[in-house]
């Protein structure tokens, strides 16, 4: 009877474990690409040099993002960084003190990757059309991904588009990378991906 019991706690255990893998599912762009670009215009805002303009109102004119997939993430953060330093941001031009322009040359992502050690090596099967790898065997191995933007900012009076100021050359970047070192992975970067508030975790069964 024991033995019984046991045996079948042991079935249900392996059928229960067969039904509990998760649904996984993936955005079209990684949450690690999404960090570099979201981190990437956050600096190139923080350094645009808008304090000069505080406490006036401002029309902002976006033709020149059109292009741009992150064009609504910009233009979110440089409404939040002008409301910052007392900014009113108008829908007309006509309200406004100053109208500013920002342009977007580079907003891209790029990587690349080098390795010591050796790459999978496909090996026939003898007498058969088959074929199988060994994986490769990286000691030394860096996947570098890197986001990148080139930014300028044209500022104009806003009733006559006379212009005041040309904000250019505004650069910055982002980067992840992964690494292995004698087949240990580890990563690094220079982006803030801690959680705002730390939670501790919870358990179901």
């Amino acid at each position: 009877m024991k033995f019984f019991c046991l045996l079948s706690c042991i079935v249900f255990t392996i059928l229960n474990c067969g039904c509990t893998n998760p649904w996984m599912t993936n955005t079209g762009r990684s949450a690690i690409e999404q960090y570099l670009l979201a981190t990437t215009i956050e600096r190139v805002v923080e350094n645009a040099g808008l304090l000069k303009y505080a406490g006036k109102k401002v029309y902002l004119d976006y033709n020149y993002l059109n292009p741009q997939v992150d064009k609504a993430y910009v233009q979110g953060m440089l409404e939040m960084e002008l409301t910052k330093i007392s900014c009113l941001i108008v829908a007309k031009q006509e309200e406004a003190d100053i109208m500013i322009q920002p342009l977007t040359g580079v907003l891209a992502t790029d990587y690349d990757s080098w390795m010591i050690g050796t790459p999978p090596l496909p090996i026939p099967v003898p007498y058969t059309q088959l074929t199988f790898a060994i994986p490769e065997i990286p000691l030394f191995k860096k996947f570098t991904r890197k986001a990148y933007g080139h930014f300028a900012f044209n500022i104009f009076q806003a009733k006559d588009r006379k212009p005041i100021e040309t904000i250019s050359g505004i650069n910055a970047s982002a980067r992840y990378n992964n690494w292995v070192v004698l087949l240990i992975p580890f990563t690094s970067h220079n982006m803030n991906m801690k959680d705002t508030k730390e939670v501790e975790s919870s358990y179901e069964f």
